[in-house]
């Protein structure tokens, strides 16, 4: 029998839990670290921003430093969220070629996911997958998840949510006003369930800790041995925490188009000039993508995409599709052309989004009227 390693972390800040998986990835990949399981959860609620969002566009900064509450940026797509004490998280960083990763994106979370709704079973919550990454009882996410090839390894992260505090979670969000804040939390209620919710009461956590350990033994048939981090993992872990908790990772995404950060809100559009117009516009796709636009003349002068899809691997560079972008003409044809095969070329693989979804985000914002500056 394969023997695995098991690390249960117990309670962990924001900065360590969107770290710890990378400073493992190259190891494990690598074959210097074997394949691990982790189980942690947040000690205290941080917001932990996807990687291709604008952090300034979706948390409420203000409240989250009057309050205390550190703001994170992970290298995982998806939307961001408050996470907290009231989930259970778990990891997976196995190597390429480990059972389960010859399938993609898509083989992989079926197969890794399948130990996750195993132990919300034996938790008494049926789940089924909903979506690209999560898991949903009755409709309703009781599971987020994100997946990734990195430095040779494939990692999965998610969580259980065993308890769930919607007040806390919707208020770190940023809204347009007050009264939208109670329709977000409203929604929250309706598209987030939990353990609790399911079965009336949130179970203890070692007993969740130990069925996740049981149920990934099993599924891969391996033995789960107690381990620690390496004198290596110990050390990256450490850089990165003091690289990956700056302003400038964190807010990487907001700086990266000064150009563009006069733009309205989403839905509008603004002259700033005789023939520029700036404009935001949102679309739903699988995930959701965002388009900051500036053009003129019928052509795309500069771009920016953001929104809670991923990208494999995690950057995507997204950055250089955004330059080779610049001069296209304003028609879903070209555009599209021009992103898949960018994506081609350069071997990147969108998730919960595709060229059309991008073509049709760009033309949504040119399509806006837009006012004259004030």
């Amino acid at each position: 029998m394969h023997v695995w390693r098991w690390l249960d972390l117990g309670g962990v800040d924001g900065a360590t839990m969107v770290n710890v998986f990378v400073a493992l990835a190259g190891p494990v990949g690598a074959g210097r670290s074997p394949p691990t399981v982790l189980a942690l959860h947040p000690s205290s609620p941080f917001a932990n921003v996807g990687f291709h969002q604008e952090a300034e566009r979706e948390i409420d900064l203000d409240y989250c430093r009057d309050h205390h509450i550190p703001v994170v940026r992970r290298v995982v797509g998806g939307g961001a969220i408050l996470d907290g004490p009231w989930e259970q998280d778990y990891m997976v960083i196995v190597p390429a070629g480990a059972p389960g990763t010859d399938g993609g994106v898509a083989g992989f979370y079926e197969r890794y996911l399948a130990p996750v709704r195993a132990t919300l079973a034996r938790l008494g919550v049926a789940a089924e997958r909903s979506g690209v990454n999560d898991l949903a009882s009755g409709g309703r996410k009781v599971s987020a998840n994100g997946a990734m090839m990195l430095d040779g390894s494939w990692v999965l992260v998610g969580d259980l949510l065993l308890d769930v505090d919607v007040a806390a979670m919707s208020r770190v969000l940023r809204v347009p006003d007050e009264k939208f804040r109670g329709k977000l939390a409203s929604g929250m209620a309706e598209w987030l369930t939990s353990v609790r919710a399911v079965t009336g009461r949130a179970p203890e956590r070692p007993q969740v800790v130990a069925l996740l350990r049981e149920e990934f033994a099993r599924a891969f048939a391996v033995e789960l041995s107690d381990g620690s981090l390496t004198e290596e993992e110990s050390r990256s872990l450490r850089e990165l925490r003091g690289s990956r908790t700056t302003a400038e990772w964190t807010f990487q995404k907001d700086r990266a188009h000064p150009g563009l950060a006069a733009a309205p809100e989403e839905g509008r559009a603004i002259k700033i000039s005789s023939e520029a117009t700036l404009a935001r516009a949102d679309r739903k796709a699988g995930k959701l993508v965002r388009v900051t636009l500036l053009y003129r003349r019928g052509r795309i002068d500069e771009v920016q995409f953001s929104g809670d899809f991923f990208t494999q691997p995690f950057d995507g560079h997204i950055a250089e599709l955004e330059k080779a972008l610049a001069g296209v003409p304003l028609a879903e044809p070209e555009i599209t052309r021009v992103v898949a095969e960018w994506l081609r070329s350069r071997s990147v693989q969108l998730i919960g989004a595709g060229p059309t979804d991008l073509a049709k985000t760009i033309l949504a914002a040119a399509a806006l009227p837009p006012a004259s500056p004030s």
